[in-house]
C-alpha cells in the first residue's frame, strides 16, 4: 500500500468527515489515510520528545534554586529528565529492530491537520481574548473536526467543559481562568 491510501469501494470525499455522531458513516467505508512506516514515525515523535525534554532541562537550570525541596525547576527537571531517558529507550528501541514495526495509518488526514492547528493556535487566542470566550469558540469547532455532527452533542460538549473549568479551576482550586 502507497503512502495515499484509501480502502472500501465507496471512499467519502476529504470534505465530509465522519465520526460518532455522523449517521452515515459505515465501519465498512473509509476515508482517506496516510501510512508511515513505524520506525520512521517512532523516529519523529521519539526525536521530538527528546529535544522538548532538552529544552526543559535546560529551561529548569536557568531558573532560580532555593534551599527548599521543591524548586521552581525541581518539575521541569524531572519531566525533561524522564523525556530524554524515555525517548532515548525506544529510540533505541526501534533502531535495534524491536520497537514498533508495520505502518502508522492516519485516518482523516485532512481533519486530523486542522486539528492540529487549532490546538496549537488555542492558548494564543486565550492569551489574546480570555479563556470562555475562546471555548464557547473553539470547543463545537474541535467537536466538528472529530466529527461530531448534532448539536445537542456541540451544545453538551461545550457547557461541560466550560462547567468543569469554573468547578475545579476556579472554585475548587481558586486558579482563576485568563
Amino acid at each position: 500500500m502507497g503512502l495515499f491510501d484509501k480502502k472500501g469501494a465507496g471512499v467519502k470525499p476529504a470534505s465530509i468527515p465522519s465520526g460518532p455522531d455522523d449517521p452515515g458513516a459505515s465501519p465498512d467505508v473509509a476515508e482517506d489515510e496516510i501510512r508511515i512506516p513505524a520506525a520512521l514515525f517512532d523516529g519523529l515523535v521519539c526525536g521530538t520528545l527528546l529535544v522538548l525534554g532538552l529544552w526543559f532541562v535546560v529551561g529548569a537550570l536557568r531558573l532560580p534554586t532555593s534551599n527548599a525541596a521543591f524548586d521552581p525547576g525541581t518539575f521541569p527537571m524531572i519531566t525533561g529528565s524522564l523525556l530524554i531517558l524515555l525517548s532515548a529507550i525506544q529510540i533505541g528501541l526501534t533502531v535495534s529492530s524491536r520497537g514498533a514495526r508495520g505502518d502508522v495509518v492516519f485516518q482523516r488526514p485532512v481533519w486530523l491537520g486542522i486539528g492540529m492547528v487549532l490546538i496549537v493556535a488555542f492558548p494564543f487566542a486565550v492569551e489574546a481574548f480570555g479563556y470562555y470566550i475562546v471555548a464557547v469558540i473553539w470547543v463545537p469547532i474541535f467537536g466538528v473536526v472529530a466529527g461530531i455532527r448534532r448539536p445537542l452533542s456541540l451544545v453538551v460538549t461545550t457547557a461541560v467543559v466550560l462547567l468543569l473549568a469554573k468547578g475545579v479551576f476556579e472554585m475548587l482550586l481558586g486558579t482563576p481562568l485568563p
